[in-house]
């Protein structure tokens, strides 16, 4: 494979001050956002409030795959593409970003990381033809800018803001702005992940539970960690059976094997494991 161009990086320590005025409507919105069940709708519109972003979405990285918890479009009635983009990327594209080597070194770490490190990708810079063409390119984006971060030990997320065409490029002084405001951001999920998650939505709790199980120091198999996942945020074995297309009789044997790895016996016990 051919090198690539570097993806732009800053790293913005927790403590970073901003001398821009905030819109206090704006700040009401992103402290409301531990109460909201769709938090990253809440930053949202707080950053729209400092530049225009067309759609974000709020992914976790364990050890296994990304898991979107969030996505959304800031204009009514603008499609909401960042789940169908977050499948294809899934699948293989995540392989081919800068994002996934960052998060991967957070995780590493023993210990929380105060800072947040950004991650600036131009279409026309993506390394992969195939992931330019069917995101970029197909859903009419000019570029990403993300947001890395670890809130807890071993548990690496990612606030990722999409432009569309009709906006252009981000300006650096646009740049700028979403930097200075990135630790307040970080605070807040920081706050989410701390447990303030009982009002989502259900795929947002699952998502949660399972990054927190992928980051213990038990190993589990990727369909271990999704029924694990599932049985800690109280679905059935049919549920979780009709949810993940597979067999109940397969939901009942990798719960068995699930709790012989963790050394425990119950849903209680394994609930407290994603909490």
């Amino acid at each position: 494979m051919q090198p690539h161009p570097p993806q732009a990086t800053w790293s913005v320590p927790a403590l970073a001050t901003s001398a821009q005025t905030l819109d206090l409507r704006a700040v009401s919105l992103l402290l409301d956002a531990p109460r909201d069940a769709a938090p990253a709708r809440a930053m949202l519109h707080f950053l729209n409030a400092l530049l225009p972003v067309e759609f974000i979405s709020l992914v976790s990285h364990g050890e296994e795959l990304p898991a979107q918890l969030e996505g959304h479009a800031f204009h009514a009635g603008t499609r909401n593409v960042t789940r169908d983009c977050f499948t294809q990327y899934r699948r293989h594209f995540y392989l081919f970003d800068d994002a996934t080597r960052i998060t991967r070194h957070m995780r590493s770490q023993a210990r929380e990381c105060d800072t947040v490190t950004a991650l600036h990708l131009r279409s026309r810079d993506v390394p992969d033809a195939a992931w330019r063409h069917r995101i970029y390119e197909r859903e009419h984006l000019t570029e990403r800018l993300a947001l890395l971060y670890m809130p807890a030990p071993r548990t690496a997320f990612s606030i990722n803001l999409y432009r569309s065409e009709s906006m252009g490029s981000f300006a650096p002084q646009e740049i700028e702005r979403v930097l200075a405001v990135s630790p307040l951001l970080r605070q807040v999920h920081r706050n989410l992940v701390g447990g303030a998650t009982a009002h989502a939505d259900m795929p947002t709790r699952i998502a949660l539970a399972r990054a927190r199980l992928a980051a213990g120091e038990v190993h589990l198999s990727a369909r271990e960690l999704d029924v694990a996942a599932r049985i800690a945020c109280g679905m059935t074995a049919d549920g979780i059976a009709a949810d993940l297309d597979i067999a109940p009789s397969s939901v009942l044997t990798l719960r068995k094997r699930a709790y012989a790895r963790l050394g425990i016996h119950d849903r209680a016990a394994l609930a407290r494991r994603a909490a």
